[in-house]
């Protein structure tokens, strides 16, 4: 596999049933190690779970049970712009520091700007949106009444698809579980890929 300039963020946990689909290809199962390029769907199916970080800078995506997420960036000479559009499902996002707007969440309701924080994103079709606050700062906008509000630790943002927006004190129940929680020591995954000239090379990347 070469490493082209689109190719994003690799998967470092799945569990259950996880698909990818790319470009107009087949759904395809994923593996750990698998390499996301710009534009994949990544789709969880009930009980399942999978989680990535990008290369650029290890920020780290954690995707809940019927999830449907697309994963794009855009590369920069410092670092990869990303975007995730969320179609409904629960993800969490841990963000290392960005530049301004270059880590988005997208769903059909609201926009989720971030620079560095940890927040979970709850997308419902029919209700809205819930932002869950666990660390930092993350600016929720509605798309429809253009308001925002700044989501901060301890506090959930709700948006719906009337335009309303408000914040209250997380409940501690709401929180959904993260199967990578308390895993302990920083974790290495090496992959094996072949450059331009086909030579096969490793890439290693530590996370944790």
């Amino acid at each position: 596999m070469g490493l082209g300039g689109d190719r994003i963020a690799v998967a470092t946990k799945v569990i259950g049933s996880v698909h990818y689909i790319r470009g107009k290809g087949e759904s395809t199962i994923l593996k750990k190690g698998h390499i996301f390029e710009s534009g994949d769907i990544l789709k969880t199916d009930k009980d399942s779970f999978a989680a990535l970080i990008f290369i650029d800078d290890k920020s780290a995506l954690k995707v809940k049970e019927n999830t449907e997420i697309i994963i794009s960036g855009k590369r920069s000479a410092k670092a990869i712009a990303k975007e995730i559009n969320l179609d409904g499902g629960i993800i969490r996002a841990q963000v290392n520091k960005q530049l301004r707007g270059d880590f988005i969440i997208r769903t059909s309701v609201s926009v989720a700007s971030v620079k560095g924080t940890d927040f979970w994103l709850i997308s419902d079709k029919n209700t809205g949106d819930s932002i869950i606050g666990i660390e930092g700062v993350v600016m929720l906008m509605n798309q429809k009444s253009g308001e925002t509000l700044n989501i901060t630790s301890g506090i959930t943002g709700f948006s719906t698809q009337d335009g309303a927006i408000q914040s209250f004190k997380t409940d501690p129940k709401t929180i959904p579980n993260d199967p990578t929680a308390g895993e302990g020591d920083d974790k290495i995954l090496e992959i094996e890929f072949k450059d331009a000239s086909g030579k096969r090379k490793t890439l290693i990347i530590k996370y944790n």
